[in-house]
């Protein structure tokens, strides 16, 4: 099916809501209100994250934030640009992102799982309230409201026109900052160069501020070639800071006693830990998903 086809197909399901379960739409309702993350810069962890899920080809996997002013939809507007050289949206991926609760990464039920390109992506929803997504020769935005549906965040509409500029060969997301423009800024800042010390595939970020009163440019890089592994970051031109780590996993199997209703099938989680010139620094990668269990 081709892409547009496939967009006007899952538009039509949601217009005459003729065969659409009206159970579905009231999980997704109260998924969205329970679950899109009360830290307003939680999502950028999200598309770190959802970046680090993704499949790659024989490219070094590559990941950028670009915040700067541009003309979309006929308004200059600032904006945030995702980009990332995965190989890119399927079906399936399409599908996921339009609906609450879905995922297209397999649960491990012994181990605990991160999302992909599922409920995670909607945490975008807390600065935006039209992320713009091409991908794969896939070109569309899904509106906080939509008039046609008379539904939002999940109702995706078609692109004919993508900005100019755009890399076909990789995963673009664009979000219009109209809900949290300050908010995002200070999040970009505040990244960390530990970032990326635990994921396995990116071995990068590059973040770059340009705005007429604002601008900022983080590169964090990491090599992991030879052990220990060395984190190198650069800010604004200053020194490049260098740092080593020992990193390490650590089981934690869950008390007997212990249960949470959203996590029944979880029974372990492998903690990260990390040990920097004899400081030791114990981190449990997406603590968001554990700590109603082992707390």
């Amino acid at each position: 099916m081709k892409p547009n086809q496939l967009i006007n197909e899952i538009r039509s399901e949601y217009s005459g809501l003729k065969d659409f379960p009206h159970e579905s739409l009231a999980n997704s309702i109260k998924i969205l209100a329970d679950d899109l993350y009360a830290k307003d810069t939680h999502f950028i962890f999200e598309l770190i994250q959802n970046a680090e899920d993704n499949e790659y080809l024989n490219d070094i996997p590559s990941f950028y934030f670009f915040l700067k002013g541009m003309n979309l939809n006929g308004e200059n507007q600032v904006v945030l640009i995702i980009e990332n050289n995965e190989v890119g949206f399927n079906e399936e991926n399409v599908k996921a992102i339009c609906k609450v609760g879905n995922s297209t990464k397999a649960k491990n039920k012994n181990k605990g799982y991160i999302g992909e390109k599922g409920i995670g992506f909607k945490s975008v929803f807390k600065v935006t309230s039209c992320p713009h997504i091409f991908s794969n020769g896939f070109s569309f935005m899904l509106p906080e409201k939509d008039e046609e549906t008379g539904l939002g965040y999940i109702v995706p509409k078609w692109i004919d026109n993508p900005p100019k500029g755009i890399k076909s060969d990789w995963t673009t997301i664009i979000l219009p900052l109209d809900k949290g423009e300050e908010k995002t800024i200070r999040g970009l800042q505040d990244i960390a160069p530990e970032t990326i010390l635990f994921l396995n595939k990116l071995k990068s970020i590059e973040i770059t501020i340009s705005l007429p009163d604002e601008s900022h440019e983080i590169i964090i890089e990491k090599n992991d070639t030879n052990y220990p592994v060395e984190l190198t970051y650069l800010k604004n031109s200053e020194n490049i800071q260098t740092h080593k780590y020992w990193c390490g996993n650590l089981e934690v199997a869950k008390p007997d006693d212990v249960n949470s209703e959203k996590r029944q099938n979880i029974e372990a989680h492998a903690m990260k830990l990390s040990v920097r010139r004899q400081t030791l620094i114990v981190r449990m990668w997406y603590a968001a998903f554990f700590l109603p269990v082992f707390c």
